[in-house]
């Protein structure tokens, strides 16, 4: 390029023309058309990567990183939104959290109270008390414990009322010590775990000793498919 504009610019011959100059032309005519040639090789080859896409492998790749730094990019966005909205919401209206924490709290115990009401195994300490929980519970199936503390089957059973109590909270669970009313000791050693069920103050099971038909170990399905037999 600077050849061809020295030419224009400093040549005395200008407008001037010889066989001599007409070669000199034509041969000045085809380097200036290669070297324009060779100018726009170039060039393509600068401006290729940034406005042309490679369709092979490497450009495959090359969109696939591409794709996968703006993921990146919008997952950081969204992470550093959602921080910042945190923030807001934990230094703006302190109140408005106290309030909401003393509601969730409030809850919570009115729902402990419910299932406490609702679903609990009774302790029965006296006779008196063994009595009048099967008068008292009218309408209602009732399932009575007679157990002994240090009796496996009467460890087992007592599991097993805690799994009834989460699954049947309608029904009524109790247990009672046998020495409470008033089981002699043979009794507590041969007759133990005794399970009964009542309805209407109605004794309609009475199984002494369970354990012979359940195992040393059973479940609350097999405890409940034995009941229903």
């Amino acid at each position: 390029m600077a050849d061809l504009e020295s030419k224009l610019l400093y040549n005395d011959t200008t407008g001037y023309c010889s066989s001599s100059d007409e070669e000199n032309a034509q041969l000045n005519e085809i380097g200036d058309s290669s070297q324009r040639c060779n100018d726009k090789i170039t060039m393509a080859k600068q401006l290729a990567p940034r406005n042309q896409r490679n369709t092979g492998p490497k450009g495959v790749l090359e969109d696939y990183r591409i794709c996968k730094r703006q993921l990146k990019e919008k997952e950081a966005r969204r992470y550093k939104q959602i921080v910042e909205e945190a923030k807001r919401c934990t230094l703006s209206g302190p109140s408005d959290t106290d309030e909401l924490e003393e509601l969730r709290k409030k809850r919570l115990l009115e729902m402990k109270d419910c299932l406490y009401a609702i679903g609990k195994i009774d302790e029965l300490t006296k006779k008196e008390e063994f009595l009048h929980y099967i008068e008292s519970n009218q309408d209602q199936w009732i399932l009575i414990h007679i157990y002994d503390n240090d009796n496996e089957g009467c460890i087992t059973l007592n599991k097993i009322f805690n799994g009834l109590i989460v699954r049947y909270p309608v029904v009524k669970l109790a247990k009672v010590l046998s020495t409470v009313i008033g089981m002699s000791p043979q009794f507590s050693m041969k007759g133990l775990p005794t399970l009964q069920v009542y309805r209407n103050e109605i004794l309609l099971g009475n199984f002494v000793r369970v354990t012979d038909q359940l195992g040393e170990e059973f479940t609350v399905d097999e405890l409940v498919h034995f009941l229903k037999e």
